[in-house]
């Protein structure tokens, strides 16, 4: 049976209706139901269209085709929450005006069918694998990566791959990532707090009760924060917007709202919210860049009370000349709190010169009709390809495009997702098949 271009876009729709945000751990199924289910879906398209497949406990799992040296395309297929705010049910793949809305449409489910579907076609168009194109699919990208460790613990390691996870024309280098838990005693007359969802996500909502005082008051009228005044209690209401944790300057953050609101009675929560709200660790010394990868980046994405504490979940993006114990160091050096270092991902970099970053480059600005080759870029978002000995994110945002990846109203367009197929069949038919006699 030969497939088309429609075809995969059912394929993809069957994926993004299934809500695979990380639940509680069941048998058989490590990140929740969901998860599980949309693992069981992608494996089983993937033996359909004639790949060999592996489910590695739930973790994750893989479909394989070709022969010879493996080449792996790492993709994910759990999604950040769906956050509130959405114009279309965020799991329904809703098709209007040219554009499918899903959460996971641009992060990474259309990116991984796009790609199964540009070695499906080179397939059918005759070209002949050179290299055993190997799909891993994870399962908690957005969480910790435990997929990515168990595959290592049993599985061959691709020696080079891509993950369609980010940008176009080819991402070289990705910057550190280092999460950090704040804890503090619950300070005096605080009786709820909370805000946020995950650490890498702008909270686009925040709650706090408090017990009543004139300052909090006016600072909430000041910033259009929402106050109800019951009982000697100010209950705060404060909205923002959300966007990921590698690019909090273009969200808006309503855990600092409800911290300015605070800050002048507290002044623990003061010095968080002088060292947190501009986004580049100034204030407690990290403000670090460097040639290569820029400058860091830090994101505040959970509040919460547990254990009578105020805790805090901190996502910070490095540069790719510094280190993750530099940072912590910092944190409890300057802040009034205990910061525990949680997830990590070293930095990744190649050189441009390698022959992979260098086809990837030449095969985007073909399909692309670029006249003028195309450079590298750095992120400093985190992708799979650092599991790789080589490995570098490919797509799939294009330059200066508006991304809502962990945004509301994620979509991506027709023309976005057909232009993917054009360029990962390009690229895919260079590095995995020989050309056709």
């Amino acid at each position: 049976m030969r497939y088309n271009l429609n075809d995969s876009l059912e394929w993809l729709k069957g994926l993004l209706r299934i809500r695979s945000v990380e639940d509680s751990p069941l048998p058989g199924c490590p990140f929740g139901k969901g998860v599980r289910e949309s693992l069981d879906y992608s494996l089983s398209l993937l033996r359909k269209l004639g790949f060999v497949t592996k489910d590695l406990d739930g973790y994750c799992g893989y479909g394989e085709i070709g022969q010879g040296e493996l080449f792996g395309i790492l993709a994910h297929l759990d999604v950040v929450p769906e956050g509130e705010g959405w114009s279309y049910p965020p799991f329904a793949a809703v098709e209007e005006d040219g554009k499918i809305y899903a959460r996971g449409a641009i992060d990474d489910k259309a990116p991984f069918i796009a790609s199964l579907f540009a070695i499906v076609k080179l397939l059918q168009d005759g070209y002949i694998p050179k290299k055993r194109a190997r799909f891993i699919l994870g399962c908690d990208e957005e969480s910790g990566w435990k997929c990515i460790e168990r595959y290592k613990q049993t599985e061959e390691m691709p020696s080079l791959g891509i993950s369609p996870d980010a940008d176009f024309p080819v991402i070289n280098c990705e910057k550190g990532i280092v999460y950090h838990t704040l804890e503090m005693p619950l300070p005096d007359g605080i009786a709820e707090l909370c805000g946020g969802q995950r650490a890498n996500m702008v909270p686009a909502s925040a709650f706090c009760k408090v017990k009543y005082s004139q300052h909090i008051l006016n600072n909430a009228k000041a910033t259009g924060v929402d106050c109800q005044i019951e009982n000697g209690y100010i209950s705060l209401t404060a909205k923002g917007f959300s966007s990921h944790g590698s690019h909090p300057e273009k969200g808006d953050n309503a855990l600092y709202k409800i911290f300015y609101c605070l800050k002048d009675d507290y002044e623990q929560i003061n010095e968080l919210y002088q060292a947190f709200h501009t986004h580049d660790g100034k204030a407690v010394g990290l403000d670090f860049r460097d040639e290569a990868s820029g400058k860091l980046t830090l994101n505040l994405g959970v509040c919460k009370i547990e254990n009578k504490k105020m805790v805090c979940e901190l996502d910070i993006r490095y540069p790719i000349s510094y280190n993750k114990d530099e940072i912590t160091d910092l944190l409890n050096r300057k802040l009034p709190c205990k910061a525990i270092r949680g997830l990590y991902h070293d930095p990744l970099y190649i050189d441009e010169k390698h022959p992979l970053i260098q086809t990837l480059l030449s095969s985007y600005d073909k399909v692309m009709g670029n006249k003028v080759p195309s450079k590298p870029i750095v992120i400093g978002g985190g992708t799979y390809a650092r599991a790789l000995p080589v490995g570098a994110a490919f797509g799939p945002l294009f330059p200066n495009m508006v991304s809502t990846m962990h945004e509301k109203d994620e979509f991506i367009s027709l023309e976005h997702y057909e232009k993917l197929v054009e360029i990962y069949y390009q690229a895919l038919k260079e590095l995995c098949f020989y050309e056709r006699k």
